[in-house]
């Protein structure tokens, strides 16, 4: 700032500006004029923000054994027995999110005492608690899209899998089709099927990554030959990722992608590292509770 003042010229700067450094209007704010140190420190004040997006992808999370209880909901209460993989959250807003959003009543047969019909009624899904054995790492987007590139670069049935845009178009229901991973996948593998040559860069590989994130589930939705080919690709990278020493994934889809402000979600597949603790069937006093908090949370914008 210049200003004049009875006929003196004073430069009062910017404040925290230095000489020679263009650190601040009005000049742009770019990385390549930090110095190392000042991008260490802003590194490290961005890990303060323990669930920001900057986090999901960047850095990876260890869940402690006496600290962690990984919980999911489902309509059958079985379903962290005999599988290999599940959704999960670990963290009070999420277990309030997810319930709040994903937990519609269903229509089922009630039964007095003796096994008796009584009609049909409704119920929520169930609440499947687990704890670990040991601590469990979860990989960060960036790790897994990391690990999730050199497997496509050494293993060609799984290249194929993945770069197969009618493929990967076949295994989101119609309405899917919005989805934004799914549109940013799509411009990449169709940049590669009209131009054999193109090679894809890394950031065109993440976007893939994204992608093959949200199929990991599908099971073939009936078609068994489907279901089986997504069940070997996604357990070659479950493979992988557990020789790199993790043991779940951040669920791309909800936490970058969604609309909900999921802090945390994961995909755990080191099932042997998993313990049943306690399953229930949710109430509707619980859902209630939990969509007030999700109003809440929306309407806070956290």
């Amino acid at each position: 700032m210049i200003q004049i003042c009875m006929n003196e010229l004073y430069h009062h700067g910017i404040l925290g500006q230095k000489w020679g450094k263009r650190n601040g209007p009005p000049y742009p704010l770019s990385g390549g004029d930090y110095t190392p140190s000042e991008r260490e420190a802003i590194s490290e004040e961005r890990k303060k923000k323990k669930y920001s997006i900057y986090n999901k992808k960047h850095f990876d999370n260890v869940l402690s054994t006496d600290k962690t209880k990984l919980t999911t909901l489902n309509y059958n209460r079985d379903r962290t027995k005999n599988t290999d993989m599940f959704y999960a959250v670990y963290t009070k807003h999420d277990f309030n999110q997810y319930n709040a959003v994903f937990n519609k009543a269903i229509p089922r047969e009630i039964y007095d005492e003796e096994g008796n019909s009584l009609g049909t009624g409704t119920y929520l899904k169930y609440r499947i608690n687990n704890t670990l054995k040991k601590d469990m790492k979860v990989a960060s987007e960036d790790t897994s899209a990391d690990i999730f590139m050199k497997l496509y670069k050494k293993d060609r049935d799984f290249y194929n899998f993945v770069t197969d845009k009618n493929r990967m178009r076949d295994y989101f229901v119609k309405e899917k089709y919005r989805f934004k991973g799914y549109r940013e996948a799509r411009k990449v593998l169709e940049k590669m099927e009209k131009d054999p040559s193109y090679i894809p860069t890394g950031d065109d590989l993440q976007v893939v990554y994204r992608m093959f994130n949200y199929v990991i589930p599908y099971d073939g939705a009936g078609d068994s030959r489907k279901g089986k080919d997504m069940q070997t690709q996604r357990a070659k990278f479950f493979k992988e990722m557990k020789e790199a020493g993790y043991g779940a994934v951040l669920d791309t889809n909800d936490a970058i992608y969604g609309g909900f402000k999921a802090e945390a979600p994961i995909i755990v597949f080191d099932m042997e590292n998993i313990v049943p603790d306690s399953t229930y069937l949710t109430s509707t006093k619980s859902k209630r509770f939990s969509s007030i908090a999700y109003t809440g949370h929306r309407y806070l914008g956290i």
